[in-house]
């Protein structure tokens, strides 16, 4: 089988837990940095699917970083060859960009644990079917995205009018963090601290509430990844 392609937008923070999956089940991948990346390289012929992360960066600062243009036209170019796409985070708001969506500035930030809900659009949705209704998520975003021309909305929650969709039957992006694991939490929060306290969070306490948090959420997420990593053509 051919490996994911994975771009980082952050050079501390990898693929969590999706990562481990991809390893379990004896898959391959290739990972690139995103303003490292050459994207003139990148065939989607060569990669069965197309994993974009997280990131500080917002989709509207093209004049900062010049290279999320290249990462919004690499998703394009995936989803025209009806390769299986994940965004995560940033790597949501790329997708969501790239099918017509726009990128906007929340009036606070998302940073923790909160709450998502299930849209009933979900109910039959392969990756969702079997989500509880209502159950916290882990968030770290600022920004949030309108809802694309043609995509479904899966999740919402209280700040966040669209927290997973999907484009046709392989694409999907979600705001909140699906892909989290124990090490990723840490590295987010404590890379982060001033960032947070800025915005009115603790990062050892959220690191502390995650403790009592993440097993079940790994698992739920676990369940959603698979079955993502489960759409891959050879």
């Amino acid at each position: 089988m051919k490996p994911y392609l994975i771009i980082q937008n952050d050079a501390r923070e990898g693929a969590g837990q999706l990562m481990t999956l991809i390893r379990q089940r004896s898959l391959m991948s290739s990972t690139f940095l995103g303003w490292e990346a050459d994207y003139k390289k990148m065939n989607s012929d060569s990669y069965c699917g197309l994993i974009v992360l997280g990131g500080a960066q917002g989709v509207y600062e093209l004049d900062e970083y010049p290279y999320l243009k290249d990462e919004i036209d690499l998703v394009k170019k995936f989803i025209e060859d009806k390769k299986t796409v994940i965004g995560l985070c940033l790597g949501a708001q790329i997708i969501a960009k790239a099918l017509g969506g726009e990128v906007l500035q929340n009036s606070q930030k998302e940073i923790g644990w909160f709450e998502i809900q299930i849209e009933e659009s979900a109910s039959n949705d392969d990756l969702f079917m079997m989500h509880p209704e209502k159950e916290m998520a882990f968030h770290f975003h600022g920004d949030y995205f309108k809802l694309p021309p043609g995509c479904i909305s899966l999740a919402k929650s209280e700040m966040t009018e669209c927290q997973a969709f999907k484009y046709a039957e392989n694409v999907y992006g979600f705001q909140y963090h699906a892909e989290v694991d124990k090490e990723l939490v840490d590295v987010m929060c404590r890379s982060n601290g001033s960032y947070m306290k800025a915005n009115g969070y603790d990062a050892e306490s959220v690191i502390a509430e995650s403790e009592n948090k993440l097993t079940g959420y790994q698992l739920r997420c676990s369940f959603i990844l698979n079955k993502w990593l489960d759409m891959a053509k050879k």
